[in-house]
């Protein structure tokens, strides 16, 4: 891999100028511009394609006017998140963690900007090309290597930059980690079934891959194989975490399967998906299946019987990140690199 490849590569000593991609693109300064402020009707496809090719290329992008950007660095914060459901924002851990962030930068005078992608787009993103905010926070989902390509590109921006949910590597500068104690949330779970006297357990999870989730079901699997390795343990992947998506993979994992003693669903929305199912069916929870949730919102409370969930902090994820990014815009580094704040386990009645 060349040394302008590496995800964690530090930025070159002079940036590229908007002259610089119209020389490379055989085009003019303004229709440069034209394509970065998406003015598609004055440039044929074919121009915009060359010269967002020698943008990605020459890792080009725009600054505001040093008066601008004075004042877009001392009172705004951009928020990232890296979904490919264009409902992002629909996701209650993600609104949840917005709000905090939101409200502390707001309570100092900050604005914060919010924009969803998919992976695929952050390279070619308007992110990538404006310098417009004094710092990023951003939650990555995608493979573990593909999480670590982002945090590259996301790094090598140059700004303070706050991570969601994954613990970074120590030789990043100037990142920081927020994050929940997920493994120990999964122990938790693990410490719930066995003292059930479970034999069978299944884990609903969505194939999109977040670095929490991956931590919940890690601590939950090392947890039970060391307390009783004779446990079975299934892993059943939803295509998303959504209502319809969740009965329908369960529904094809009953057909073929024998009920488990315990199922632990990935998220309170994919528990209720997966309990409404099972009572459609004639099911009794606790005592055919018992079945765990994780982040314990408000929305699982209306569900019956209630549900047994791991509660998280994200909004307190969201406000810590706030004050972490506003003590490092005052005093030039993080305080600390590496924040975990704890869950705390609920038994509902679905065990």
């Amino acid at each position: 891999m060349s040394e302008d490849n590496r995800p964690f590569a530090s930025l070159p000593a002079k940036r590229a100028t908007i002259k610089d991609v119209a020389r490379a693109a055989k085009v003019s300064p303004m229709t440069v511009s034209n394509v970065l402020n998406n003015k598609n009707g004055l440039v044929s496809s074919k121009t915009k394609m060359r010269v967002e090719r020698e943008v990605s290329r020459l890792n080009y992008r725009r600054q505001s006017s040093a008066q601008n950007l004075r004042g877009a660095t001392q009172d705004s914060i951009g928020m990232i998140v890296i979904d490919p459901s264009p409902y992002f924002l629909a996701d209650l851990f993600t609104t949840q963690i917005a709000a905090g962030l939101a409200n502390v930068l707001n309570s100092f005078d900050y604005s914060m900007t919010v924009q969803g992608m998919k992976l695929s787009e952050l390279g070619s993103s308007m992110i990538m090309r404006n310098i417009q905010v004094g710092g990023f926070c951003a939650m990555i989902s995608g493979t573990a290597e593909e999480r670590h390509e982002a945090l590259g590109k996301l790094q090598s921006l140059g700004q303070p930059l706050i991570v969601f949910q994954e613990e970074v590597p120590s030789e990043l500068d100037d990142v920081c980690s927020v994050r929940q104690a997920d493994w120990s949330g999964g122990q938790m779970i693990a410490d719930h079934l066995l003292a059930r006297g479970v034999e069978n357990i299944v884990v609903l999870r969505p194939l999109q891959g977040w670095s929490a989730i991956e931590n919940r079901i890690q601590g939950l699997t090392e947890s039970v194989k060391l307390l009783n390795p004779n446990i079975k343990l299934n892993t059943v992947q939803a295509q998303s975490e959504s209502f319809r998506d969740v009965q329908a993979t369960f529904s094809g994992f009953l057909a073929n399967n024998p009920l488990p003693d315990a199922i632990f669903c990935c998220n309170d929305q994919m528990a209720m998906a997966a309990v409404l199912l099972l009572n459609e069916r004639g099911y009794s929870i606790p005592d055919d299946v018992r079945i765990i949730g994780f982040n314990g919102f408000e929305a699982h409370r209306y569900l019956r019987p209630q549900l047994t969930t791991v509660f998280s902090p994200a909004y307190e994820l969201g406000q810590q990140a706030g004050e972490s990014m506003l003590a490092r815009l005052s005093a030039g580094a993080f305080p600390v690199r590496d924040i975990v704040l704890p869950v705390h386990f609920g038994a509902g009645s679905t065990t």
